[in-house]
């Protein structure tokens, strides 16, 4: 008899004992969670109208970030969303436009098809693009810009295709030299900076087709640094009203030390298989010019493939002269246009020291925002981790943000702020001009 009672009472004891130590161990990390993960997001950007417009339109800044609570690494925030995105596509359809270079390269654009009931990509015998003419002349375009090898098949460029979709605007996808599904007609290499000027043909090619509609422009990792120097290039001539960049790199050569790590040689050896990806697939293109892709294959890390093919390839005459002009630390300060660049702290690929926050004090047209966590290309927020995150909520605002700028006359489509005291003049002419009629009256 007594043997079974004091099991019973042994088994309570020692469940009551397990329940509140997992209690007290929840309870403390969500403690910790809320005190050393959950922070507002840093926002450098000097006194002006894009503060102004930051402030009252993309509220997400300015708010606490709260990082998935499950998964707040960013090595695992970072697979995690590869691996959901991955699996949990949505279906879009893309009309894809080549254009042909003037050294017979071809780029191409991926026009997303907003009601579709199949994904995938269809190719037109002609260079039309009749997926658009269902929207105004005056609707915003977003300009999607990939990373390394990427196109619109990414995780990434789906969720903010279909985020755009939700809030009626159309979007193109910008694909690189040697992108899966075109043609490689040239042995130039996609290196992230001379990219910028094939990138300067597909925006004149929108330009000319929609004169009257605000060109938005969107770069992740490696499309963000291609982005930015294209913005750095031209100028006030950009053709671009505004830009989006998020993940992207500024120093290479902190990136390439950071990446060098044996905590993230994952992620080295991911970048190494798509560049291989691209060289298989143009692998008679390469060994036409005497390359030998086998010797390239080979390669076991972004830097060896960098200094055995891109570099030369593109007329760098060593691997550091190319990590040198692909930085884009000091660009950001020939910016003309309005350019918000988003970071994690923890991004493995974009160390958070080699962010260029303090150029802000001398380019109002740039603002950085750097959240404690996030990863690269991840920003998991809330406990669902289907939910939509951060970084795409701040990319919908700003595209909002800068919609609404250009219909209420703040900017110009191309990335202008309009002077307010040119319309404080009108407003008080307009008004001298209403009590004088009413005078006469």
């Amino acid at each position: 008899m007594l043997i079974p009672l004091f099991s019973s009472i042994f088994y309570c004891l020692t469940t009551s004992y397990l329940q509140l130590t997992l209690l007290a161990l929840i309870t403390t990390y969500l403690i910790l969670y809320y005190r050393y993960t959950v922070q507002q997001p840093q926002i450098h950007v000097t006194e002006g109208r894009f503060r102004s417009q930051l402030e009252t339109h993309v509220r997400s800044l300015y708010g606490r970030y709260f990082p998935t609570f499950w998964c707040t690494g960013a090595r695992s925030m970072t697979v995690l969303r590869i691996l959901l995105e991955t699996l949990t596509q949505s279906r879009v359809k893309f009309r894809r436009e080549y254009i042909r270079l003037d050294d017979g390269g071809i780029v191409g654009l991926d026009w997303s098809v907003r009601k579709s009931g199949k994904s995938g990509v269809e190719y037109p015998d002609s260079a039309g693009t009749d997926s658009c003419e269902e929207y105004p002349d005056t609707l915003p375009i977003c300009l999607l810009i990939p990373g390394i090898a990427g196109d619109s098949k990414e995780g990434y460029i789906i969720t903010w295709v279909n985020n755009l979709h939700n809030i009626g605007l159309r979007s193109v996808i910008f694909l690189n030299r040697g992108a899966p599904g075109l043609p490689f007609n040239t042995p130039i290499t996609y290196d992230g900076y001379h990219n910028k000027d094939d990138l300067r043909a597909a925006v004149c090619r929108i330009r000319v087709r929609y004169p009257l509609a605000p060109l938005i422009a969107g770069g992740t990792s490696m499309g963000g640094i291609t982005l930015v120097h294209y913005l750095a290039t031209y100028g006030v001539d950009a053709g671009v009203t505004a830009a989006m960049v998020q993940s992207a790199g500024w120093c290479v050569f902190e990136s390439v030390k950071s990446l060098s790590r044996p905590s993230n040689v994952m992620f080295n050896m991911f970048l190494t298989h798509k560049y291989k990806g691209t060289i298989r697939q143009n692998r008679d293109m390469f060994e036409r010019i005497g390359i030998d892709t086998d010797e390239v294959l080979k390669c076991r890390t972004v830097c060896e493939i960098q200094e055995k093919l891109v570099a030369p390839q593109n007329g760098f005459t060593s691997l550091e002269e190319y990590w040198t002009a692909l930085s884009t630390n000091r660009q950001v300060l020939r910016v003309k246009v309005p350019l918000l660049a988003l970071n994690a702290a923890d991004d493995m690929f974009a160390p958070v020291d080699s962010i260029p926050v303090h150029l802000t004090e001398q380019n109002p047209n740039v603002a950085f925002v750097i959240t404690a966590r996030g990863g690269h290309i991840a920003f998991m927020e809330g406990v669902n981790p289907f939910s939509k995150h951060f970084n795409d909520k701040v990319f919908c605002e700003f595209v909002t943000m800068v919609r609404k700028c250009v219909e209420e006359g703040e900017l110009s489509i191309d990335g202008e702020w309009k002077s307010r005291k040119r319309d404080r003049g009108k407003v008080e002419e307009i008004t001298e001009r209403d009590k004088k009629e009413d005078g006469d009256r």
